[in-house]
């Protein structure tokens, strides 16, 4: 079994890179569609046939569908690892209700419609002179879904796609046409709310002038790490690391503006970085974790650094940002106030250690930081205080679950807030009572008032809202 759990991840990884490179990167196999009447989620975790499947092509339609539907879910690129996108009844595609609905280039903005995807809100930008002021790290999703599940970056200053919203206009579960901006209620429901209290229809996003972004990558000891992340973080505008089983070093990537030119064939070099760093993982970090010989990889952990060397780049910010190409995984993603961020990292990987004689599959740790002051949100995981985003990324591979079900164990022992747009499975309303206090039953309050008949739950947002 676990060989036809490693050749499956293999093999859809493969063909991700082949399809994304073949048609000019616009096509990802690794992307949740409905086929032949059955929507499958992005990596096939959550495969059904819903009684019905719409695609409206105006904000009118949406609101006759919300009328009439008993219930309904929303998905834009299905770049979920929950099945917040099962519908009892309806599922909805808005990838028909997508593009540019106005620009003022005056002001810097532009408005699209819910459906758009990441990358064709760059270009809209891009066309406008304009860029985001920065971006996480897929492009292929949604815009509606980007804030519906609060997606961050990761910043010195900055840290969310919400920040740089205007405003949104959205369809509650009455069928009421809402037109709202930060400082609303409804917004902050919306944003992180995973579709709760309505269909995001329009969004205003504020640009900035186009820029260049210098990215770097370093393999460093973790022990300087520790010592100078205060000084690291103040020093780059954006910061990740990656944490390694059994492992004295970590990756250390940064992104930073600059004026210098770009890269000559910048791109290609980046598309070939992160196809090697998708393919890596896929085929060669399964063999290590399932053959035993992971703990052996401290005295190659030099290697991928090697592989990757010429990916120091400076590309157009959007180019820089996003990474496109991912192989087939699984996320539990959650915060923690920024000085847990070692001790919890430690116990993590301490737990992955003690569970490895069972042979969990390929594992690492990405470790992002949001500052402090998000308010955008009401239920987000980055809300309020300085966060660190700590990502446990594994291969969507046979035994996942166990090391997945330990961490959520180990998620209550600390003040972390689940990332709702991550994997799910074992979080509970409790939880969120606990993380996010009187916030969440101001959350509550508000998706009783603006979807009193239900019409946006399913069995996902019963068991964390109630």
């Amino acid at each position: 079994m676990r060989l036809a759990s490693y050749l499956k991840v293999v093999g859809a990884t493969t063909l991700n890179i082949l399809g994304y490179v073949a048609s000019g990167q616009r096509f990802l196999w690794l992307e949740g569609r409905v086929r032949r009447g059955v929507f499958r989620n992005w990596i096939g975790g959550y495969r059904y046939a819903p009684h019905g499947y719409e695609r409206p092509t105006s904000q009118a339609e949406v609101v006759a569908l919300v009328k009439s539907a008993r219930s309904l879910r929303v998905f834009g690129s299905g770049h979920s690892f929950n099945e917040g996108v099962v519908s009892d009844d309806i599922l909805v595609s808005l990838d028909d209700f997508a593009g540019l609905v106005s620009a003022d280039v005056e002001r810097g903005q532009v408005t699209v419609k819910g459906g758009t995807r990441v990358r064709d809100v760059v270009q809209i930008l891009a066309d406008h002179g304009l860029a985001f002021t920065a971006l996480p790290s897929h492009d292929a999703q949604s815009i509606g879904g980007v804030l519906a599940t609060d997606v961050h970056g990761t910043g010195r200053d900055w840290g969310f796609v919400s920040e740089s919203v205007v405003r949104l206009t959205l369809v509650d579960g009455t069928g009421e046409v809402h037109q709202v901006e930060p400082s609303d209620g409804l917004f902050r429901a919306a944003v992180g709310g995973v579709g709760a209290v309505g269909v995001i229809t329009e969004v205003t996003v504020q640009g900035v002038p186009r820029f260049r972004v210098e990215q770097q990558t370093q393999i460093l000891d973790v022990a300087f790490v520790r010592a100078n992340l205060d000084e690291l973080l103040t020093a780059n505008e954006h910061l990740s690391l990656y944490l390694y089983p059994f492992s004295t070093t970590c990756q250390i990537n940064t992104w930073n503006a600059t004026t210098r030119p770009s890269t000559p064939n910048g791109e290609a070099r980046e598309l070939r970085a992160n196809a090697l760093d998708a393919w890596l993982a896929a085929a060669v970090g399964n063999i290590l974790a399932y053959s035993g010989l992971l703990p052996l990889s401290r005295y190659v952990s030099r290697l991928p650094f090697v592989l990757r060397r010429g990916s120091d780049l400076v590309l157009d910010s959007p180019k820089a940002f996003n990474r496109s190409l991912y192989h087939q995984h699984q996320e539990l993603e959650f915060t923690v106030p920024f000085d847990q961020v070692w001790e919890v990292c430690d116990r993590f990987l301490g737990l992955y250690h003690d569970l490895y004689r069972e042979r969990p599959p390929y594992t690492l740790i990405e470790v992002r930081f949001t500052p402090a002051g998000h308010e955008r949100t009401l239920i987000g995981a980055g809300r309020g205080h300085r966060s660190a985003w700590i990502d446990l990324i594994t291969n969507d591979s046979e035994g996942f679950e166990g090391f997945y079900t330990a961490a959520v164990e180990l998620m209550r022992e600390f003040d972390a807030r689940p990332h709702l747009g991550k994997y799910c499975d074992g979080i509970v309303k409790e939880d969120l009572e606990r993380a996010h206090g009187v916030e969440f039953v101001t959350f509550l309050d508000l998706v009783e008032q603006h979807d009193p008949k239900g019409r946006f739950s399913n069995a996902f947002t019963r068991r964390l809202f109630g």
